[in-house]
């Protein structure tokens, strides 16, 4: 028996031989040898060392051997796209040349964008207009490392615009990390692999990651593609592993970020996707916030004390059709910043100043809430508040309600007036709750809104009745 054993542990040797084979590579910044960099191919891992120098194993099949770049660094660029990766193919040599972004250690920014989605060249050409004009501007005005990421669904399953994402994001100013999602998939093939052809030729590997200030960002597929749009949210157990692999080289105090797709809990927030507490557990003791995109709506969810998630609404509207989104949220963006380890974050709307941060509606201007003050605020969470004031007289908090934008309604009707087309049911004004309500008696005469987020920043609205 013991002989037996001992054949099966050398078989299996062979056979882990036969499938990895060791290569060498560097990093570096111009002259600068850049040492402590974690390199992967996807399940193996490596340091570089002094001399800024690695050498590991790779799997065979590996598509690509690719770096975690340091703080105050990025890959080359110029392409759209941080070339932070190599194909792994017939090579044995690794050189990764970066560029130093910042000397700044005490703060950084994230703008997170959520799903671009054009279908047609005229969508692209939308969003390389004011969208892009605003994200340029934006990030001009930014201290520190800044980097963009977008949240996925990059086009509309029109696989060349996404070299055009690439051609027009380079405006932004600052290095865009992509994000793959569920519509950049080639509905042409079957399997989650198989169908990520297209992307992978664009963006180099799905699952990667990149250090900034103190901390690190995650950028994971949880998009299991089946067929034809077919799909499942989660994680395969190749990338619990790769995280799992990883995290061995975080350090403890680092906070996480993690840029996916799809939220946590899920399309329209129903159902938590799978493999979740396995990535938690994989974070744990540390500072968790996820960005997410796909639902092409605002919310902000704890999860638990230090897990966090930004759920993004669309720069694309309603796919490019109106200014809002189904919820009411405006076509925007995101920006977290971080500075001396404190974490601040607003959401910024397309063309309006970052203090643009709610829509109030009067008496008679919403569907299920016509007697009422009602107000949308779009970057809610349970730090904020929003109380009321009828005649001067304090009211207490506004009540949190479910309510339909009459601006998108609008916007819709508008526009679909002009083409004599009805629109898809998703396209829609949707229910939401982000919206707040107030109730004035018969007598009033003014009612004041007062609004406070979690960063002390106030707004105070009054509407005379």
């Amino acid at each position: 028996m013991k002989n037996i054993l001992t054949a099966i542990l050398i078989m299996s040797c062979i056979c882990l031989d036969a499938e990895a084979r060791t290569v060498k590579g560097k990093v570096t910044c111009g002259k600068e040898k850049l040492a402590g960099v974690v390199v992967t191919d996807g399940e193996n891992f490596a340091k570089t060392g002094r001399n800024g120098k690695f050498r590991m194993e790779i799997n065979d099949d590996a598509p690509f051997v690719y770096i975690v770049t340091p703080a105050g660094y990025s890959a080359d660029w110029s392409s759209g796209c941080p070339q932070f990766y190599l194909k792994a193919e017939g090579q044995d040599f690794f050189p990764f040349d970066l560029v130093k972004t910042s000397d700044r250690e005490d703060t950084y920014s994230i703008i997170a964008v959520g799903d671009p989605q054009p279908r047609k060249e005229k969508h692209s050409d939308e969003f390389a207009g004011k969208p892009l004009d605003d994200l340029s501007a934006t990030s001009a005005q930014l201290e520190g490392q800044a980097v963009g990421i977008a949240l996925g669904d990059i086009c509309f399953d029109v696989l060349p615009l996404l070299d055009r994402w690439k051609q027009d994001i380079v405006r932004a100013g600052i290095p865009f990390y992509p994000v793959v999602g569920n519509h950049d998939h080639d509905r042409n093939f079957e399997g989650d692999k198989e169908s990520i052809g297209a992307y992978r030729a664009a963006f180099g590997p799905e699952n990667y990651a990149f250090m900034i200030g103190d901390d690190i960002v995650f950028i994971l597929d949880n998009i299991i593609y089946h067929s034809r749009s077919g799909y499942e949210l989660g994680y395969t157990e190749e990338i619990i592993r790769w995280v799992n692999g990883m995290m061995e080289y975080v350090p403890e105090d680092a906070d996480i970020y993690v840029a996916q797709h799809s939220p946590l809990n899920g399309r329209h927030y129903k159902k938590m996707v799978t493999r979740h507490q396995e990535l938690l557990e994989a974070f744990e003791g540390h500072q968790v916030t996820f960005l997410s995109g796909h639902n092409h709506t605002n919310g902000n969810f704890e999860y638990a004390p230090g897990v966090f998630e930004h759920n993004v609404a669309a720069i694309c509207g309603t796919w490019w059709d109106v200014y809002h989104c189904t919820d009411g949220t405006p076509r925007g963006y995101k920006v977290l910043t971080e500075t001396n380890d404190i974490l601040t974050w607003y959401y910024k709307s397309i063309g309006r100043d970052k203090s643009f941060q709610h829509e109030l509606f009067r008496p008679g201007e919403t569907r299920l809430h016509p007697d009422c003050v009602v107000v949308n605020v779009w970057d809610y969470d349970p730090q904020w508040s929003i109380e009321w004031y009828e005649d001067g007289k304090p009211m207490g908090a506004m009540e949190r309600v479910k309510e339909y934008s009459p601006l998108h309604t609008a916007e819709m009707n508008a526009a679909y007036a002009k083409t004599g087309k009805t629109p898809s049911d998703y396209r829609l004004t949707k229910e939401s709750d982000h919206y707040f309500a107030a109730r004035p008696s018969a007598g009033a005469k003014k009612v004041t809104v007062v609004i406070k987020d979690r960063f002390g920043h106030t707004w105070k609205e009054e509407v005379t009745l």
